[in-house]
């Protein structure tokens, strides 16, 4: 049945209405169970679910989301749709992975994971509550409510994720880490798994990182015109120190992969290492960090110098040992490049000396800092021109009454109004006078208004450019950035 033979109709009977299978698959078989919800038929991006009350918004709200899908509600008796949902999953959808035969708290498991992986999602986080737990789905950078766990089984749900890790099930006291490879429609996933102690029971954090992703070029990351020749001309550099600066999640790590393939895999020798290696690239000695194994930043860093290497990427700088060896190495003939969490380019070098870094060895080895933010691209299916209001006018000293654009939604972006991200850049190329400014004991503030005079462009003036361009919207540079 074809979803136009469904309209109009408020209530149909479950138990003689055909089910496509292909519908049915759309959506988690532990999501259609816990909310009641069987899928009939699909049509492009449309689908047709029965559920026990068609105006609940959140009940549609959620499979939408799962799905990506645009739904179509109709009513059916909750027993009735309970009946159906068992006897099509056991005769139409023998799947045995999805958890078909299994315990419930391996489906649900294996539910909750291809689930964020068909959503495109960067993160999951299972939070417990006294009657059970949530889950959440970070997609573009923003949490979306996905579904809910019962409390008989929030537990054991935990317990399998942990085990997957390779975590210490019996341990519910300390924070702990683990990772374990998942297969989601034939492409592989990095699950990288957080547990953290709470008051009302363990809280995962999983990071879900795509072996299938491709490695973008420098070209490709859409670097401000006029700090792009000279950001090129720092990775290609015979040695020298580049900071990628922001939090996490900001694509710190993508724009340090972006400038690696800049270098000749075959003739030069290139090594990083990562804590997790979120992309493989041929060519280039990549080291997992295994604290265990006594495999740490500092320690494979030390190791790699003494491999002759041309360029050296360190995944991160915690500690001091790490920082200054990292430092060092830019002194000694090497191009080093790593990331640290930094609000902006010029705090990134007093963040540096918290670490332990000589100011000497940072005024003499650094070459470049290039913060970064990553905001929500509009859809271009749907975003629509509007007139800049006064508000914001006065807000982002722009003229009342300028053409921007606004986010709308569609079947497209799943009715959010935004597909994907872009990077909002800021670069800081170390010259002779904030070398000077550095040496000096110079504050960030110092660095910044030095910076500026010598052409120095800080990532709000990105943000207004490419909002202005129709790429994001000034709600998400409000949303990211401080207003200057």
């Amino acid at each position: 049945m074809a979803l136009k033979d469904f309209d109009g109709i408020r209530a149909i009977d479950v138990a003689s209405v055909p089910v496509e299978t292909d519908a049915l698959r759309k959506i988690p078989r532990a999501l259609a169970l816990q909310h009641n919800v069987l899928s009939l038929s699909s049509v492009g991006n449309e689908l047709t679910v029965a559920v026990p009350d068609a105006s609940s918004l959140e009940t549609v709200e959620t499979i939408r989301f799962a799905t990506g899908m645009q739904v179509h509600a109709v009513e059916a008796p909750r027993d009735a749709i309970r009946q159906r949902l068992k006897r099509v999953y056991r005769e139409l959808v023998p799947v045995p992975d999805r958890g078909v035969g299994q315990p419930p708290a391996v489906a649900v498991a294996n539910d909750i994971l291809q689930s964020a992986a068909m959503a495109g999602a960067s993160d999951v986080h299972i939070e417990p509550f006294d009657d059970g737990g949530r889950v959440r789905q970070r997609v573009d950078g923003i949490l979306h409510f996905s579904s809910v766990i019962t409390p008989d089984l929030f537990a054991q749900v935990v317990s399998r994720l942990k085990l997957l890790a390779g975590m210490d099930i019996a341990d519910k006291r300390q924070p702990q880490d683990g990772r374990y490879n998942l297969e989601v429609n034939g492409c592989n996933f990095d699950a990288r798994v957080s547990s953290v102690p709470t008051i009302a029971g363990e809280k995962l954090a999983i990071r879900l990182l795509a072996d299938h992703v491709q490695t973008p070029r420098l070209e490709q990351l859409n670097i401000p015109v006029e700090c792009y020749e000279a950001f090129e001309k720092a990775c290609k550099a015979p040695y020298g120190f580049i900071v990628a600066a922001g939090p996490t999640g900001s694509g710190k790590t993508t724009t340090l992969y972006a400038a690696l393939s800049e270098r000749d895999a075959l003739a030069e020798n290139l090594c990083s290492v990562e804590d997790p290696i979120e992309v493989r690239m041929p060519g280039i000695a990549q080291v997992q960090v295994n604290p265990r194994a006594g495999v740490t930043f500092a320690s494979a860093l030390r190791a790699f110098l003494r491999q002759d290497p041309n360029v050296i990427m360190v995944g991160e700088m915690r500690d001091q040992e790490t920082a200054a060896a990292a430092a060092s190495a830019s002194l000694s003939g090497q191009l080093v490049l790593t990331t640290l969490h930094s609000n902006d380019a010029p705090s990134a070098i007093e963040r540096l000396m918290e670490l332990g870094v000589a100011r000497r060895t940072i005024s003499a080895g650094l070459s470049a800092v290039v913060a970064q933010r990553l905001v929500r691209a509009l859809c271009t299916v749907c975003r629509a021109e509007t007139a800049l209001d006064a508000r914001g006018a006065s807000e982002f000293n722009i003229l009342e009454g300028t053409a921007i654009f606004k986010s709308v939604g569609c079947s497209e972006c799943a009715q959010t109004g935004y597909r994907g991200r872009v990077a909002l850049f800021e670069m800081l190329f170390i010259d002779d006078a904030i070398r000077e400014a550095i040496s000096r004991e110079a504050t960030a503030v110092v660095i910044r208004a030095v910076a500026r005079q010598r052409g120095f462009r800080p990532m709000f003036g990105h943000g207004l450019h490419r909002a202005m361009a129709g790429e994001t919207t000034l709600e998400e540079l409000r949303r990211v950035l401080a207003a200057e």
